[in-house]
Formats: structure tokens, C-alpha cells, sequence
């Protein structure tokens, strides 16, 4: 599976995460590459599953037929 975040991305995304929250959760011992890589493979299926489900009904607008076939189709 490819990623879309680079060791980079994340450091810079890291380094911009400094809200101040309420109940913040605070790990000391947590490597952030490793972190970020699993939030991404946790939602990326989540994220195709909504974007198939938008196209299916662009699709569905324009050939309803066609949407069906695609909407069993998994994303």
C-alpha cells in the first residue's frame, strides 16, 4: 500500500499540532512515523468507502443502472 505521508509531511503536521487542549493525551515514548502510518492504513479504507459511496450516487444521477452495478462493487 503506498503512503501518502512522508517522513516529512508528518513531522511538519507534528510540529503544527500545538493547540493547547483541554484534556490533552500525552505520550512520551511514541515514534510519530510509526503512529501516523498506522492512523493512515486504519483510515484509508474509511475514506475509500465514503468516496465510493459519493461517486455512486454522481453515478446514479446520470445512469441508474450503471450506479447499481457499480454501488456492489466493493471500494
Amino acid at each position: 500500500m503506498k503512503s501518502y505521508l512522508s517522513e516529512e509531511l508528518i513531522k511538519q503536521i507534528f510540529f503544527y499540532s500545538d493547540e493547547k487542549r483541554k484534556n490533552p493525551l500525552i505520550a512520551d515514548e511514541v515514534d510519530i512515523v510509526q503512529f501516523a502510518e498506522k492512523l493512515e492504513a486504519v483510515l484509508r479504507p474509511l475514506i475509500a468507502a465514503e468516496e465510493h459511496e459519493r461517486c455512486v450516487k454522481l453515478v446514479k444521477q446520470m445512469n441508474s443502472e450503471c450506479a447499481w452495478k457499480l454501488s456492489k462493487r466493493r471500494p
